[in-house]
């Protein structure tokens, strides 16, 4: 990438959305997690009916500036597996919550109002949402400039299992063959991934079929707590700071001697400490930093 094209951290954040546009990726994976502290630390009590309803606004919220940045399709989760351990009433109230938080009165007005289309993910998984996925294809255009998708995964097993019985059904030999097989429209595969916590890779928030190479964030602000000048940083490194291919290899190679002391005594990523109950990252060390002039003198 030639350097005068690439704009500056400061230009980034103050360029018009149009520009910022340019550079966001298709799809994106958004893994909301946290949702309980930050509740608590808005006064809600978790999992209370006020707990839902700012959960869903908050959801819409973020989805929207995600999108109003350049983004066409988003996938995230209405819940978490563990939640489909839970039996008898509890599961029934679970059902009865995630219909309301994406396909109620309140959803379907925000859909229409922003103008997206709203699809569900693997809805075949759960037959008490058979109904709400097709709710949501009759409430929400055939063709829209941006798609969320809910991804319904009961199980890990569970999304193997309907992965390899819709390849084997349409006799698919490629990716892109049985991603439509299974979910019935051609996706392009996310290759940004908005999470919170620790750096974990689960396929239960990301479908195998609908990632490609995936450039990932994990913030340690939970919830949705999402806000544009958050976004845009790292929208820039994922456009800019990211892009490091050179075609050649050798010289490039050389240049990691002015940085020597970054590399040799660089931080583990993903080791961390408690906090409390939590995991939360360990603060990285600053003594592999020193100028390009003190690395070049002590190579």
């Amino acid at each position: 990438m030639n350097s005068a094209s690439v704009p500056s951290v400061e230009e980034f954040l103050s360029a018009p959305v149009e520009e910022i546009a340019k550079v966001a990726p298709a799809t994106v994976v958004y893994g909301v997690g946290g949702t309980r502290r930050h509740a608590v630390f808005a006064g809600l009590e978790p999992w209370s009916d006020e707990f839902i309803h700012w959960a869903r606004a908050s959801t819409v919220s973020c989805t929207d500036l995600i999108f109003r940045h350049g983004v066409r399709n988003l996938i995230t989760l209405p819940f978490v597996p563990s939640n489909f351990k839970e039996v008898n009433r509890y599961r029934d109230q679970l059902i009865e919550r995630v219909q309301w938080g994406i396909a109620g009165p309140e959803a379907l007005a925000d859909y229409k109002r922003l103008g997206w289309r709203v699809r569900l993910l693997g809805a075949e998984s759960v037959p008490e949402l058979k109904e709400t996925d097709e709710k949501l294809r009759a409430a929400t255009p055939a063709q829209s400039q941006h798609t969320l998708y809910w991804s319904i995964v009961p199980n890990e097993e569970t999304q193997w299992q309907e992965l390899l019985a819709a390849a084997q059904r349409s006799q698919a030999r490629t990716r892109a063959e049985v991603a439509k097989a299974l979910y019935g429209e051609e996706i392009t595969p996310a290759t940004l991934y908005l999470a919170f916590g620790k750096p974990l890779i689960s396929l239960t928030i990301l479908p195998p079929l609908l990632i490609d190479q995936l450039q990932c964030y994990w913030s340690q602000q939970p919830g949705y707590t999402l806000s544009e000048t958050q976004l845009r940083t790292i929208l820039y490194d994922y456009a800019y700071l990211r892009t490091t291919w050179n075609e050649e290899k050798l010289e490039r190679a050389k240049e990691a001697i002015a940085h020597r002391k970054a590399w040799e005594e660089g931080p583990i990523l993903g080791l961390g400490m408690r906090l409390g109950p939590f995991w939360y990252p360990a603060p990285m060390s600053s003594s592999a930093w020193s100028s390009e002039e003190d690395s070049a003198d002590n190579p």
